[in-house]
Order: C-alpha cells, then sequence, then structure tokens
C-alpha cells in the first residue's frame, strides 16, 4: 500500500484531537486496517514514534 508522507503529515498535524479520531475510524472502515497499525508496519523510527504519539493523543503509551 505505502504511506505517502506529505499527505499523513498535512492531516495530522492539522487537525484537532476530536477531529483525528473521526479520521482514524474513517480510515479503518475504508481501508479496514487501522491507521496506527498502518503507521507500526511502514514507518520507522522517530518518524514513527512522533506519528503515533499524535494518532495516540491522551491515550496510553504506545
Amino acid at each position: 500500500m505505502g504511506v505517502r508522507d506529505k499527505d499523513l503529515i498535512r492531516v495530522l498535524v492539522s487537525r484537532a484531537e476530536t477531529d483525528l479520531a473521526t479520521i482514524q475510524m474513517e480510515y479503518e472502515r475504508l481501508f479496514n486496517k487501522s491507521l496506527e497499525q498502518v503507521i507500526r508496519d511502514e514507518c520507522k523510527g522517530d518518524y514513527r514514534d512522533a506519528l503515533l504519539r499524535i494518532v495516540k493523543g491522551n491515550r496510553s503509551r504506545y
């Protein structure tokens, strides 16, 4: 599938926490895989960690 980094970063950093929950639900509905899991599978290092922190918001540490 492949992550389009520019699009992923733009969407994640420009949305409020409540929007991110909706985005994640819609992503999972469309692709039958969680956005969090795609980030875990396709991104690496500090970039991966930063994206996961954004996606998880106030939830417990990954």
